[in-house]
This record gives C-alpha cells, structure tokens and sequence, in this order.
C-alpha cells in the first residue's frame, strides 16, 4: 500500500560524506592530511547519547582505515594497544563543558599512530569517546554519532577537497515555506579554488572564496533534488560531495493496521507487512533494497495512533520476488536508522567480515556506502524447513541431564553444523538436554553473548537458521532437548529499542539500573511494551525453532524496587520481581504446555518457591538453578572442615519449602571456576596421596560424579567436565571485576576464548573419566530409583558420604571416602538378600545390614538389589575384582603436568621395590641441570615439582632410574 504523496522536504547526505561529522565532530583544521595534526571536538549532545550527561573521565578508543584495511571495520595501528580495558593519559579528552570534549592528534596524525610506511594511504581516522568509571565495575559508557555507529573522519590527500557544514546530518526535515541554509567550504593545495552548488546538474551558485553560501528555498512540485558541492582547482582536479532531497506531505496516513497485525516483520509470498510500535515519533520512513535506500514518500509508513502512548507505523511493500533476500531499516523522524526490533535476522557492518563462508554460506553483502547501522533481512516466500523428529519424547523435568556448552570454546568450528555432528558424543556420553549458551544476536562474534542487542535474531557467527533447525531437529531424534539461555535483564546500545529514545525517557529501559547487578542497559518489566518484546521473544524461538526450554539469565534483575550497589534489596523478596516472572512463566506454558522454564536466580529460598511451586499440580512449576560448585570443589579437594563439602544443597530435598525436585543442581556452569584446576592447584594430600597428580585429580571426579548423577533431581554439568578440563594451560576462570585470582595474568580474560581440548579425549585416564560418567548416567537411567525414590537417606556432610536409595524397583547403597586417608566406617544396607557391586560385576549375600567397610583414600562403592549391566573393567582402579590398595606393582614415569609449562610443572613416578631412586633433569646437549631425587625410596607413588625459573625455553629431558631400570620422556619449558 504505496500511494501517499508529498509535503516537505528531506535532504539525505551520503553515508560516508563528512557533513554528518558537522554535528558530531568539529575538526581543526577542516580538511586534516594525514602529515598535519587534527583537533577535534565531540560534541555528546549531536552524537548517540551514551555520553550526554557524563561528567566522568573521557578516553578515545582510536584507530586508521587505510589502503590496508579490508573493510570499514577493520581499524589499524588501534590505539589504546593494549586493548579495551586499557586507558593511557594520552588518550584522555580535554572536557570542555556542556558535554563537549576536545582531543588533538599530533604532532601529526602519521606520527601519532606509528605509520612508517609511506606507501600506505591513510584514508580515515576511525574514533570513539568512552566514558569510564574505572574500579566501580560498571561497564563504559561510549560516545558514538547519532546512528551508534563508529565516527569515522575522511582525511585529505591536500589535494581538491569539498564538503558540506550545512545540512550537518543525513536527513534535513523542511516544513512548507521554510528554507534551507547550505553552506559548502572547499580548499586546493594548488591552483585557483572554484566552489559551485548545482542543483540537478543545473549550477545555481559559486563562488572563488573557500566558502559558499546557498539558501534553498523548495517550490511547489519540486521532488527528488539533487545537489552538489564542487571543488575545482581550475588546473583539472575537482572534488564533489553531494545531498539528495525527496519530499512527503504529513505524518503518514492515519490508517488503522490489518486486524491481528503483530509488531514486526510479516512476511507473505511476495510482500512484507511492517509494523513498528513507536509512541511519540512522528513519522517514520522504510528505506531498503527496494528503495536503493532512499526515504520517499512511497515508503511513508501509515500511523495508527489511539493515544500518545499508543502510536504505530505500518507499511505493506508488495512486488517482492519470493525467495529473495531484502535489507531494510526504519528511519525514524529523518535521522536515526534502526533495524526491526523483531528482526529473525540481522546485518552487522562491523563483524559478518569475520564470519567464515563456512558456517553461513551466500550472507548477503552488508549495503555498505547507502546506510549506517544494522539491518533487517526478510525473505518472502522462503522455503520452509521440514522437521523430522516426529517421535521424538521431551524427558520428564526430573530425569534431565543437561549438558551446558558455549559453541564458542566447544569447536574448533564453532558453528551448528559441526555441533549437528557432535551429537554422537554427547548422546553417547548420556546427556539427555543441551543448554546452549547464548546464541540470538549479541554484539560482536568472539561473545559469552550475554551482551544481547536483537533477541529474537540468530547470530549469524554460529550459522545459519537452517542449520540451527538441523541441529535442533537431529538432537530430538535423539530424544535430547534442546535448551537457550536467555538474557532479557538487559540489551546493549545497539537494540532498536534502546536507540529509539533518549536515555533518560525510554519507557522500555530504566534510566539508571534497579538492581545491584546490572551491564549495560536495565530492561523496565513493568513496562507494557517490555512485556509485549518479551512475549514475543518466547513464542518466536519456541515456534520457530522448536526449543524445549529457556534458563532464564539473572532473574534478580527483574525488579523495579531496588538500586544499583543494594545488594540486600535485590537479593530480598521482591513481589514486583515474583509477579512478573510468574507471567513470563505463564506466557512460555501457553505457547508450549511442556516448556521447560529454568531461572537462574541464586537467591532467597522465600522467593524461589514461589516459582518452584507455581502451577506445580498441573505437572509445571519453574527449575531453578542449584550452584554447588563450591561444596563438590571442597569435597573434591579432600576438605571437610566447617561442612564446606556438604553437597546435601544439590537436592531439591535441601529446600524443605518446595513440593517438587525443581533444582537444577551443578557441580560447574560456566561462571565457576573448574573442579579439576583446584584439584591440580589446591588438592589436599598425604604421605601416599596427592590429590594435585593429574591421575589421581581425574579418580576424584570420578568420585565426585558418583555423588552427583547418581541423586534424584535435574542436573547440569559444563562442557569439557567430562574430560577433567581445568588446570591446563589457559584453563582457568578469572573472577568478575579486578583482578587475576586463581589465574595467571596471562590467562584469558573472564569471557575471552579458552582452549578447546578435544585431544583429551584421546588420553585414555581422561576418556575413562568419560566412561565413568556415561556409565553412571547410563545407571540413573535404567531405574527409577535415581529419579524418583520412594525412601531416601542422604549422609553428605563428612569426608565419608553415603547415599540410600529405596525402591520397588532396586535399592540402592553408595559409599564414597572424599578423604585423603584410609577410612573403615559402619554402613547400613537398606534390606537384606542379594547386593550386586556396579562397577565390578561381584555379589555378595547380605544377612546383616550393619557391615563395616573399608575405603582407600577417593574409593566409591555402587552396590544394588537389582543386577544392572556392569561396566567394562578398568574405569576406577581395580585390582582383582577390588579396589586398588594404591601400591604400585610396577615402575612407571609419567608425563610431566602441564606441558608445556612455565616456570613449574611437576613430575609423577611409581616406585614398584624399596629402591635408590635418581630423578635428574638434562638438557639436549646432555648436560645436567638439575638432581630432583637422589635417595632410597619405598614403594609408593610419587610427585616431584621442577621449577625451571633459570633456565630457558626449550625441550629438556628427565630421566629416572630406580628397581635396574631407566625411563626418559621430553618436556618443553616456554617463557
């Protein structure tokens, strides 16, 4: 429905032409040469808003596009270098009041980032203003120009130059009989300057001073204006910047939207219906391919408005080829451009260049040089994608295994085809759910994803929307579901809802954050429009791509009631904070009756019981997350003190106020730090036990997931655990704000990469830490006495924990020693009669149920009425159908752990015979650098820890020699 006509008049500039910097930026001198210095002016007021107001430090992020550069996101000689996170005095901006600040490059720009080469063009200087509040862990505040994007500042070649101060922006709105000041400068390094303004070819001024005046005042009729500024040196060199002028008449027609018309995109077999709820705009224009992505008043979208609260634009653009891709954007009241809120998917100007051919084949070019900003993709009359799974069987709430992966530090790959043919191992290893950490449209690529900006949009990194289909679809045939973690708290300044308002009055954010946890933008909940997007962003992924269940991230900040830094508040009871997530409960339920609804709240049991019981006889209620890390690290450990290793708190059980087992209990998520590292780095030990040998560190999650998979209630458990991942080089969680902790300065940052190690899996002491989980899962599966005991006794607090189970269908014994010592400890079996050993296949009569029992140091005993499948051998230590004494009975050297390493690592041997020992340490040239052990030894197992803090980098040699025998092995020092 295109047939409005036209009124006033709209001036669009080039998207890369310099007069959008006229209200941005101010430069001194105006037209900069790369051998000159630069002065410029950021003016907050002009640009996206992120800096208006701020009265704290301003630091430029700050970089070249040059003949180098491969797009216009590809910045060289970035300044500061060391990264993000860094802010050197020479990069301060000077504040000059009334949201001003001025920063000069020099003393020239060349010199100032370093460029050397001569060769290389320096084309434009691409800048950002960061607001920082350095120590208080909010995150920076970022000055950008009025489309949120970068400023990106054309440099001179000192040549012929010519661009517009006035009109200062992309569009220029003229009501009838009003008129438009122009004005033009221009400069020549030689020759006589001629500047010219033609206007459809047709000169209508000039001047031979540097600057040329115009007033333009449109007559009645007059539509699609050209205009161009002309700089000419008279001797054949000229330079041209151009405007465009359209016209439109009003606002939009008032027109009501087609009955059941929902906000977004809708697509058909060869149009798009458009509708965009933007109450207090006053028009609103589609501009895309169809359009060569000019405004005019055939793309004036309709307003619908029954309030000032209640305004809608919609547009119908019909004639499209079915099929076929388009990009389009809103421009809203003539100078912000912003893709659909609803988008399924979007453009990127800054990060599709990164994404490989690979995972998203045929992506539709970024319209670089027409527009500015994201861009909406549709696609009428796509092919639909036909599901497969038809028997697939969604598993009971309380029988989930969830297995929680980021697809970024999954796969070498990192896209869902890669993911599609992993399943295997994660069917294999028992999983029955994968929760995908975030994967809608995040800022970036490289991305924990918690940083949102489209939320009903895939992002395009991981792959395609078929692909993602395919994935899902494939780990149904499994009968695996499939899980998203969402992240509605919050959205970054690229979401279209937070750049249609001024901070301060966007009714769908709050102005500063209700709660003591907040990044970047604070949603309003309360809000109905909030709701609304909130909706829609459940139905779209359970209806589009058929998920199985959200984990809602950071539900304490769903409250209205309480402020930045008040902890107590925001870990209160807040009634505002129950009702709502009650209703977004509600909204998932109806759009599928099964969902799974998962809150990652970590708060008062008062409140989570209010979710974990809501609906609860109709078969629902809300799982909440159960955080154990710190009590299964302990007991990992071989630590008991002040019952820190109690890990009662992973039961359902532990919350006497809920009716159901809605705990989603965990040993690790991704915001822990991993159980193996401070088994390697902390572990407790005794004369003839080391928790920190890597063999003995993988026994114990043995143990540990022997006390976990084996208890009724849903459980997680995060990527790579399965493998004893942790501890190795870059392994380590740094914890949120300042500092290393546990890690290494040199270790990845917080939500930087960490090293993907699919060659654990060829360790055999790590793949049999593999097995021994499968094989556990595999028993919980076989009974319903894991999931659903009818009696059950739980001893979790000292260093020997038990477990007892009862059920018709088996009961259930387990034992495990968490301490460092060999323990005997009295055991009460639940029945009489025939008790079969798990792991070793043996069974025993038992007469009386008081049995004493002995443990080794980490041992765990699985005995059972019923006679289950017993594993193959080999997966604990075992000797003789036993558990093993820990007495080696032969010599053995171990690979040294970690290695590579730098400056430590350390050294296991077993020594079979009371005998000499020598541990020595050579270099290739056969030189010995060090004498780790020169003694008589006694049978045992043994750990050494070489510090290589004076040698250097290189591969050294260790020998042993003990019992008439000599083993070497290479280890490598890098520094």
């Amino acid at each position: 429905m295109k047939h409005l006509k036209s009124f006033f008049l709209i001036i669009v500039a080039s998207l890369f032409s310099a007069t959008l910097l006229a209200q941005v930026v101010t430069l001194d001198p105006s037209f900069p040469t790369p051998d000159g210095s630069l002065t410029i002016t950021f003016d907050a007021t002009q640009g996206d808003g992120g800096l208006e107001g701020f009265t704290g430090d301003v630091y430029l992020y700050t970089g070249l596009i040059t003949s180098e550069s491969t797009s216009s996101s590809d910045w060289r000689y970035v300044r500061p270098p060391g990264g993000w996170t860094s802010y050197p005095e020479e990069l301060k901006a000077t504040p000059l009041g009334n949201d001003k600040w001025e920063f000069t490059y020099g003393p020239s720009i060349r010199e100032f980032f370093g460029v050397t080469n001569q060769n290389e063009t320096i084309e434009e200087i691409a800048v950002l203003f960061r607001g920082t509040n350095t120590g208080s862990g909010e995150p920076d505040r970022v000055g950008r120009d009025t489309g949120g994007e970068d400023i990106f500042i054309e440099l001179s070649d000192g040549g012929v130059s010519a661009r517009f101060l006035s009109p200062g922006s992309d569009v220029t709105i003229l009501e009838t009989g009003q008129s438009l000041e122009m004005q033009g400068i221009g400069t020549v390094n030689s020759g006589t300057l001629t500047l010219s303004l033609e206007k459809n070819g047709t000169e209508v001024a000039s001047t031979s001073a540097d600057t040329l005046n115009y007033t333009f005042t449109p007559v009645a009729g007059e539509n699609d204006v050209n205009f161009d500024l002309i700089a000419d040196n008279g001797e054949g060199l000229a330079d041209t910047a151009s405007v465009f002028v359209t016209i439109r008449e009003g606002d939009g027609a008032n027109i009501s939207r087609p009955a059941g018309l929902q906000d977004g995109i809708t697509e058909n077999t060869s149009s798009v219906t458009l509708s965009l709820f933007a109450p207090q705009k006053e028009y609103v224009y589609v501009i895309g391919d169809f359009n060569d992505w000019q405004p005019s008043s055939e793309y004036l979208m309709n307003k619908e408005t029954s309030g000032t609260d209640s305004t809608w634009f919609w547009l119908e653009i019909d004639g499209l080829t079915p099929g076929e891709e388009y990009g389009f954007q809103y421009l809203v009241e003539g100078d912000l451009r912003i893709a659909d809120p609803y988008s399924n998917l979007v453009l990127d100007p800054y990060n599709d260049g990164y994404i490989p051919e690979a995972t998203f084949p045929n992506l539709k070019p970024y319209p670089a040089g027409k527009t500015s900003g994201w861009v909406s993709i549709v696609q009428p009359g796509s092919t639909e994608y036909i599901w497969e799974a038809s028997s697939y069987q969604r598993p009971e709430k309380t029988e989930l295994i969830v297995y929680e992966l980021l697809l970024r530090d999954f796969l070498e790959e990192k896209n869902y085809q890669t993911l599609t043919d992993t399943l295997d191992y994660l069917d294999n290893l028992g999983v029955n759910a994968i929760e995908l950490m975030p994967v809608n449209e995040f800022d970036g690529n490289l991305s924990w994803g918690y940083n949102p900006s489209f939320h009903l949009a895939l992002d395009k990194f991981y792959g395609t929307p078929e692909a993602f289909k395919k994935f899902v679809d494939e780990a149904h045939k499994r009968d695996i579901a499939v899980i998203l973690d969402v992240v509605m708290n919050h959205a970054t300044g690229t979401n279209p809802l937070y750049q249609l308002y001024d901070s301060s009055s966007n009714p769908y954010f709050n102005a500063s954050a209700r709660h003591s946890y907040n990044v970047f933008n604070d949603f309003n909940h309360q809000y109905s429009g909030t709701q609304y997007y909130t909706k829609r962003m459940i139905e779209h992924w359970i209806e589009e791509y058929k998920v199985d269940g959200f984990r809602w991230d950071l539900t304490k900040g769903f409250t209205q009631n309480c402020t930045a830094g008040n902890e107590t508040c925001t870990g209160g009871y807040q009634q505002d904070r129950v009702d709502i997530l009650k209703k977004y409960a509600d909204y998932q339920w109806a759009a599928d009756p099964d969902f799974y609804v998962i809150f990652e709240h970590l708060g008062t049991e008062s409140e989570e019981a209010e979710w974990a019981n809501y609906r609860v006889s109709e078969g629902k209620g809300v799982m909440l997350w159960g955080n154990m890390n710190g009590n299964y690290s302990e007991a990992s450990m071989g630590f008991h003190e002040s019952g820190k290793s109690d890990l009662f708190g992973v039961l359902a059980e532990s919350r006497s106020s809920f009716d159901a087992r809605h705990i989603v209990g965990y040993m690790e998520s991704h915001d822990e730090q991993w159980v193996m590292y401070k088994n390697l780095n902390y572990g407790n030990s005794s004369s003839v036990y080391n928790i920190k040998e890597l063999n003995t560190a993988l026994n114990r999650q043995k143990l540990a997931g022997a006390f976990f998979f084996t208890l009724p209630g849903p459980k997680m458990m995060w990527q790579f655990g399965e493998l004893g991942y942790g501890g190795g080089p870059g392994e380590c969680l740094k914890p949120g704000g300042q500092g290393d902790g546990d890690c290494l300065a040199s270790d990845p940052s917080r939500t930087g990469e960490k090293p993907i190690r699919w060659e654990y899996y060829d360790s055999e002491e790590r793949l049999n830490l593999y097995k021994t989980w499968s094989e556990l899962i595999r028993l919980r599966k076989s009974s319903p006495v894991f999931t659903n005991p009818e009696t059950a006794t739980y001893n979790m607090e000292s260093s020997v924990k038990t477990i007892t189970l009862e059920h018709e269908d088996s009961d259930v014994l387990i034992v495990g020693n968490f301490g460092i010592l060999k323990n005997t400890v009295d055991v009460v079996y639940p029945s009489t009669g025939t008790w079969y050993d798990y792991f070793f296949g043996t069974n025993q009569t038992i007469s009386d149920p008081n049995v004493e029992l002995t443990l080794e140091p980490g041992e765990f005993r699985i005995f059972t009425t019923r006679e289950f499948v017993t594993p193959e051998e080999g997966l604990i230590p075992q000797k003789d159908g036993k558990w093993g004494t820990g007495i080696p009975t032969t010599f053995t050297l171990e690979q040294n752990y970690p290695n590579p390493f730098n400056p430590s690592t350390t050294i296991s041997y077993d020594v079979a015979t009371d005998t000499n020992v020598k541990l020595e340490v050579y270099d290739l040239l056969g030189r010995r650098v060090q004498v780790l052990v020169n003694e008589r030894q006694e049978v045992n197992s043994y750990t050494v820890l070489f510090d290589a803090s004076g040698l250097s980098s290189g591969v050294y040699i260790y020998r042993l020699k003990a019992g008439g025998k000599v083993f070497t092995k290479k280890m490598t020092l890098i520094k």
